[in-house]
């Protein structure tokens, strides 16, 4: 018996973050929720597989944080165990960029308000810079992961035929939806090969992102309802069949 090479031992335990398609997309648009964006563009080639895009405008990330942006167990989000008792964030263990830098080529391009350009990173499977240069967008951050899965063969395989690639296509979007009703000031557009398959403009509240969102005939079947609690007062909507 021996040990697994480091290298071995970060492709496995990534292969248990980063299992499919959508859970590249999930990771990487709760970073851009998590950074205060109310735009996120999100783009596939080849379902994904030969590229993930997604953009945002939110804060950036800081020069003086971009070397351990993607290193594993790296994070803005918590300082200690104690935090995790007040969780306002969706990431915190700080493994979604390192997990996808292990299984896919990755680049990030940032700007935060205090920068005069963006710089875009391009990085290791270890999560390590290995080379940038100016880019010309504007605030925000993008992160692109070209060839998914390229040392994983057997997963990428999985996805070898049409209808798996379809259902991967319809699972974003029906996480995207999800998020545009969560977030009724979100912008959000999802394309596949240049062809935008869903898109939502931001709007002021809940039921106007629902009605966006599910269409007015959906909302005919549903009440309002005030929920309180001791953080928060939403006002939600229950589907009710027998009306």
């Amino acid at each position: 018996m021996k040990q697994l090479p480091a290298a071995t031992i970060r492709l496995l335990s990534s292969s248990q973050v980063i299992t499919s398609v959508i859970s590249v997309v999930k990771e990487l648009i709760e970073n851009s929720l998590d950074a205060g964006a109310t735009n996120i563009d999100v783009k596939l080639e080849n379902y994904g597989f030969d590229k993930i895009e997604v953009r945002d405008n939110g804060d950036g990330i800081k020069a003086v944080d971009a070397p351990v942006m993607a290193i594993k167990h790296y994070t803005s989000k918590i300082n200690s165990h104690e935090d995790l008792e007040n969780l306002t964030t969706y990431g915190f263990r700080g493994e979604a960029l390192g997990s996808i830098c292990c299984i896919a080529e990755v680049l990030i391009t940032t700007k935060t308000a205090a920068d005069n350009f963006s710089t875009q990173y391009a990085l290791d499977s270890s999560g390590h810079i290995v080379s940038q240069k100016p880019s010309h967008l504007g605030q925000g951050t993008t992160v692109t992961a070209l060839k998914l899965f390229k040392n994983l063969p057997v997963r990428k395989q999985f996805y070898s035929t049409a209808k798996r690639c379809k259902d991967e296509l319809k699972k974003i979007q029906d996480l995207l939806i999800a998020y545009g009703i969560l977030k009724p000031e979100l912008r959000i557009i999802f394309t596949h090969n240049k062809v935008t398959i869903w898109q939502k403009n931001r709007v002021s509240d809940h039921k106007t992102a629902l009605m966006a969102v599910l269409g007015t005939s959906m909302m005919s079947n549903m009440e309002a309802f005030q929920h309180h609690s001791e953080v928060s007062q939403e006002l939600q909507f229950l589907k009710t069949i027998w009306k």
